[in-house]
């Protein structure tokens, strides 16, 4: 499958988060030249446990809550890898009923399958570690699609840039046919889409650049040493939060190490029907800016993400409201950019000073 790679898109692009005037962009570049507290992050390299102590390659989890059709799919996907059966195990953390489906099929592979009760995706991630033997953690969620070489092209990722603590891959949004109309140009990243521009492995450091959760994989021994995933983030249920993987990338940078964005490394998110809706969207697209307000908040980001801030963004967005309107723009455009407004009046409202 050929698409036309587009720049990096993250939460906070969908937040509307991309510096859009000059003001906005002395503010941030002030801010980052500032020191600021990160919270609960070691400033020196952890101690680490050997990675030759794990007796295989990657562990891949896959956390599931209720899509018993979307796993098998999943699961399929990954017991036809091209890297050798022996070297991986595929850890099934389930976060909702009880799966019917036990994958005897796949008797060539090594599936374990394990319940998180606590319900909240950052447990069953968290859970899904904690039973791994891989030197290397690979996490894809359980709508999406692996293509055959993503867990020997994230191996060979690893082996060749020993100073990286996670690596990123691309997720192509797989839509229906007929595509949904409420799906805008440029916006695929409200699916949790992440494609690149470029071909070659690429070091980032910026949290617009950072990986998402459907193809994120670290280091065993590094994940360990910073204490996993933030427990107080995290999707649970059906709600919109997220920010646990950046919170991640942040600690993996913050003691020294690297990440890495392979573009080779690829899976297709395959993204239930009745997803695609306004609704969605505009939940989504709160729950960025929220989620970025509290990254910077709780002392992970350095993008000022305050009160001011809000109001300004509230601003800027309602005079581009004004400017589609003069142009007669389509009216799924207008939606998105009042959910936009909206969701920084919520924040602005929410922020005592």
């Amino acid at each position: 499958m050929k698409r036309k790679k587009k720049p990096t898109m993250t939460l906070l692009n969908a937040a509307g988060g991309k510096i859009i005037n000059i003001r906005l962009w002395i503010k941030k570049l002030i801010c980052d030249l500032k020191s600021y507290k990160r919270r609960n992050i070691k400033t020196t390299p952890p101690r680490l446990i050997a990675d030759n102590k794990y007796p295989l390659d990657i562990s891949v989890i896959v956390c599931t809550y209720n899509r018993p059709e979307k796993l098998a799919n999943a699961v399929k996907s990954l017991c036809g890898q091209t890297l050798p059966s022996e070297k991986y195990e595929i850890i099934i953390v389930n976060n909702g009923e009880e799966l019917n489906n036990t994958f005897e099929e796949y008797n060539d592979c090594d599936i374990k399958i394990i319940k998180e009760e606590r319900k909240g995706l950052t447990y069953a991630r968290n859970l899904g570690a904690t039973v791994s033997n891989g030197k290397y953690l690979v996490y894809i969620d359980d709508d999406a699609i692996a293509e055959p070489r993503l867990l020997e092209t994230i191996k060979n990722a690893f082996d060749a840039h020993s100073n990286a603590g996670i690596i990123g891959g691309q997720i192509i949004l797989k839509t229906p046919e007929p595509k949904p109309n409420i799906i805008l140009e440029g916006k695929e990243t409200l699916w949790s889409e992440y494609t690149v521009p470029y071909t070659k492995y690429r070091e980032i450091n910026k949290q617009y650049e950072f990986p998402f959760g459907a193809n994120f994989s670290v280091r065993h021994n590094i994940f360990n040493a910073v204490g996993g995933f933030d427990e107080s983030y995290g999707r649970v249920g059906n709600n919109y939060a997220g920010g646990e993987e950046t919170v991640l990338c942040f600690k993996v940078l913050n003691c020294g190490c690297k990440i890495g964005i392979e573009p080779k490394a690829v899976v297709y998110h395959d993204v239930d029907k009745t997803r695609y809706t306004k609704e969605h969207i505009k939940e989504t697209i709160k729950a960025g800016i929220f989620t970025t307000y509290r990254l910077y908040k709780d002392g992970y980001s350095p993008a000022a993400w305050d009160k001011s801030y809000a109001l300004e963004r509230i601003n800027i967005a309602e005079r581009e409201i004004e400017k589609l309107i003069k142009s007669n723009a389509d009216e799924l455009e207008l939606y998105y950019k009042e959910c936009e407004k909206n969701g920084f009046i919520e924040l602005a409202d929410s922020i005592c000073e």
